[in-house]
């Protein structure tokens, strides 16, 4: 915490949202928080928190490269082995 400090932040807070019930935005020092811009200000919030939401569907698990080279190994040498036999037969 430091002492003497003073922040500007806009605090929103959501009634919809699976993850969050309410989120903190400080505002940079340079911003000068006029009354038509806290409208914009409020609405970047929801923005950037409708852009948090995750899916609801998790993320797809990749199968390591290697494993996909030893199956694509073993299709291609039972091909080989099945040309083969139909070759001596």
């Amino acid at each position: 915490m430091m002492k003497g400090a003073q922040k500007q932040m806009i605090v929103v807070r959501t009634s919809d949202s699976r993850y969050f019930d309410e989120a903190y935005f400080v505002l940079r020092r340079d911003v000068n928080a006029r009354r038509e811009d806290k409208s914009e200000m409020i609405s970047e919030a929801n923005r950037i928190l409708n852009d948090c939401e995750l899916s609801p569907r998790p993320p797809r698990k990749r199968i390591p490269r290697g494993v996909c080279f030893f199956f694509s190994g073993i299709l291609c040498g039972g091909a080989v082995a099945a040309f083969v036999c139909l070759l001596i037969l």
